[in-house]
């Protein structure tokens, strides 16, 4: 956004075969539970980009700045906490991921991240993924600013996957992107 690197632009998403499911936490991680074994690396790898992780989220030096580097998610993340993260992005939004809920004076409400502020003006990513959609706002054109309690990160981003489709994709991303991890061991 500031001109510091090209926001990144995908290349042309997959699609997940389907057919999709309405994904709940405790049904994600029951499906999860000893079976994330002899999983397909490269369907993993194509799910990443078919339900969007790749636009928002790096994972081994590619895809997008928007949201947290997934390189180390194993080394953080337990099974059914990275399972939560991404059914229920809300519940849980680190400070440094926030958006903010900015209300002008003149009544025009703006939500974006804020990435800077020069000069009395402030620069706000408005869409997470396209960094290079942002706005600048004066500081005293604003009413108020407030932490909004939405994640950027879109719900249902797992509807458009099927059951394998979804275990491929939870192995790629626990085994740190590794396709001799015994994850994939037939």
């Amino acid at each position: 956004a500031l001109g510091l690197r090209k926001p990144y632009k995908a290349r042309e998403l997959p699609k997940a075969a389907g057919p999709g499911k309405d994904w709940k936490l405790d049904a994600l991680v029951d499906a999860a539970k000893d079976k994330l074994t002899g999983r397909n690396f490269k369907n993993g790898q194509k799910m990443y980009a078919a339900a969007r992780c790749v636009v928002c989220h790096r994972f081994e030096g590619d895809g997008g700045a928007t949201g947290p580097d997934l390189s180390q998610v194993a080394g953080r993340f337990s099974l059914k906490d990275l399972c939560e993260s991404i059914v229920d992005p809300n519940k849980v939004i680190s400070d440094q991921y926030k958006a903010s809920v900015i209300e002008t004076k003149s009544g025009k409400f703006v939500t974006g991240k804020v990435v800077s502020e020069t000069n009395g003006i402030l620069t706000v990513v408005t869409d997470p993924e396209d960094a290079s959609k942002v706005l600048e706002i004066k500081k005293s054109d604003i009413e108020e600013i407030k932490v909004s309690n939405v994640s950027l990160m879109p719900a249902d981003l797992l509807k458009p996957l099927n059951q394998n489709e979804v275990l491929d994709l939870l192995a790629y991303l626990l085994s740190r992107g590794d396709p001799t991890n015994p994850m994939f061991r037939k």
